[in-house]
């Protein structure tokens, strides 16, 4: 394990991302409409290829990392990514709502909220294209699964290039799996701090135990998630894969906040640190048993 190589990479990515991430997260906060948003989200885009240049220029090449697409054998390991976001995914969101079932609602109000936040009318414009809200909610979770995950996958590569074909194999050289899927997920974690802190990124800013928890939690989340990625690495040997699980996750995870009651008269913000998305302290309890029960056969086989 080289350590001036894994810090000269951390220090490269961190600066390219905090030098993008902060301003849109300022310019986002100031501007709570279409256009923040729209400069916030693509910032947030821009920011996922500081890895990938990072590795570039702390290895000096990029060649060893699977660039081309292995199907024979690893087609089982598409099904895989499937199976864990799915659980994972819709598993955190059972569970959070079966604890606060008061948070559950299938009106949409959340769209609602989140449109009026934007200046935009959801329903209303739903309405006048004939679309009924159990319609819409259907085709967003097949396109959510299916166009969304292949789009969001030549995104996701600028990432999964240094996270998974840089920094985890660099870790692995002087660390146990377990403890590179820990050092691994911190530092990964660390990458998007600037704007969970000040745009309230994935939890708001008005949780419980904010801005803490959050950041603990984030953690928690990113030493899991990562571990899954670094699994189908492993697996596979080919970069597309943690990619591909990595733009599902991105084009699911929201998913759950689509059933969340934001009515006035509840304060179901408060409890987005708990879920119900999977990287939520609760929400992230079927992923967090999922990377368990691998590590356990990780361990066998290594044994």
């Amino acid at each position: 394990m080289d350590k001036k190589k894994i810090i000269k990479f951390v220090a490269i990515t961190y600066l390219i991302a905090y030098a993008i991430q902060i301003p849109v997260s300022i310019f986002a906060v100031k501007n709570q409409n279409t256009l923040g948003n729209t400069v916030f989200r693509g910032g947030l885009c821009v920011v996922m290829f500081s890895p990938f240049l990072a590795a570039l220029i702390t290895k000096g090449t990029l060649k060893g990392m699977g660039w081309k697409p292995k199907f024979k054998g690893n087609i089982k390991w598409i099904f895989w990514a499937y199976l864990v976001v799915a659980i994972s995914v819709f598993g955190g969101m059972a569970l959070f709502y079966a604890i606060f079932p008061e948070f559950f609602d299938t009106t949409g109000s959340y769209l609602i909220k989140s449109g009026e936040a934007l200046g935009i009318d959801v329903m209303g414009e739903l309405n006048a294209k004939g679309i009924s809200y159990e319609t819409y909610m259907i085709v967003q979770t097949v396109l959510m699964f299916t166009v969304a995950t292949f789009v969001n996958t030549f995104v996701a590569i600028g990432e999964e290039t240094g996270w998974r074909g840089f920094l985890y194999p660099e870790l692995k050289k002087g660390l146990s799996f377990v403890k590179t899927w820990i050092v691994g997920g911190t530092i990964w974690a660390g990458f998007h701090f600037p704007c969970i802190l000040i745009a309230g990124y994935e939890y708001g800013k008005d949780y419980i135990g904010a801005p803490v928890l959050g950041i603990l939690t984030f953690t928690l989340s990113g030493i899991f998630l990562g571990a899954l990625h670094e699994i189908i690495y492993s697996k596979t040997e080919c970069i597309w894969y943690p990619a591909f699980l990595h733009g599902m996750v991105n084009a699911v995870a929201a998913f759950p906040l689509m059933f969340l009651n934001m009515n006035a008269e509840n304060e179901a913000g408060k409890y987005m640190i708990f879920g119900p998305a999977m990287n939520g302290l609760i929400g992230m309890i079927p992923m967090a048993l999922i990377v368990v029960v691998m590590a356990v056969l990780g361990s066998r086989k290594r044994g």
